[in-house]
């Protein structure tokens, strides 16, 4: 039994989960696994998959992104929030990680991003690929934040080849209401105009660095050292 209540726990952690209105023997809930729709559009006590590399990742985006605009009240970095868009028939997102510039009360508490009352849109958005779902993170979300008018989608995908494992940094621009490829440099980083800063993977690392200057932006407890 233990066996198999830990491969059942294992497999939601890839799936992501939510709870029915139904309770075990036991008295602890009972976790269904996500549909791939439910992955795309997640509602309130939806658990959305995650792991060690994912939360990672994500983290220190959000670390060093929050450092380099702790000062300017304009300026929003948000993780694990929901979107509610302005445009009809597209549903919530709910990305790693967005950034929105010209926000008004950068400190208000806040559990959904709402486009029309906030008065602006992401104009950044990072994904970690959820492995059970590459094709939703890497094909799907590219036509809907395309649709959303997000100025930059960036995608960092981990997967094992020959027994190796291969970080990938992928993005993609609007251009005139289209997204395109965001063409990597020889380094495998690509430059990301909306924020300024170019993104890649080091050692297993995310790595930012500014466009302008070429230094990386440091995690707090880097900066602290």
């Amino acid at each position: 039994m233990g066996t198999v209540a830990t491969s059942q726990a294992e497999d939601l952690a890839l799936t992501g989960w939510r709870d029915v209105e139904e309770v075990q023997p036991d008295g602890t809930n009972i976790q269904v696994p996500l549909t791939p729709m439910e992955f795309l559009h997640p509602e309130e006590g939806y658990y959305l998959p995650s792991n060690s590399f994912h939360s990672d990742v994500t983290s220190d985006a959000r670390d060093m992104l929050h450092n380099r605009y702790e000062e300017d009240p304009t300026v929003g970095v948000f993780t694990d929030m929901s979107i509610e868009w302005d445009i009809p028939d597209l549903r919530k997102h709910c990305p790693d990680l967005f950034v929105a510039f010209g926000i008004r009360n950068k400190e208000q508490y806040r559990s959904t991003f709402v486009v029309r009352n906030e008065g602006v849109r992401p104009v950044f958005v990072l994904e970690v690929v959820s492995p059970r779902y590459r094709k939703e993170d890497k094909q799907t979300k590219v036509l809907q934040y395309e649709q959303a008018e997000i100025g930059e989608y960036v995608i960092i995908d981990r997967r094992s080849r020959r027994g190796q494992e291969i970080d990938e940094v992928l993005g993609y621009r609007l251009v005139a209401g289209r997204y395109l490829p965001i063409i990597a440099d020889d380094d495998g980083r690509i430059p990301c105009e909306t924020i300024g800063l170019w993104i890649g993977m080091l050692d297993g690392r995310k790595v930012l660095s500014d466009m302008e200057t070429g230094e990386q932006l440091l995690k707090s407890t880097e900066l602290k050292a």
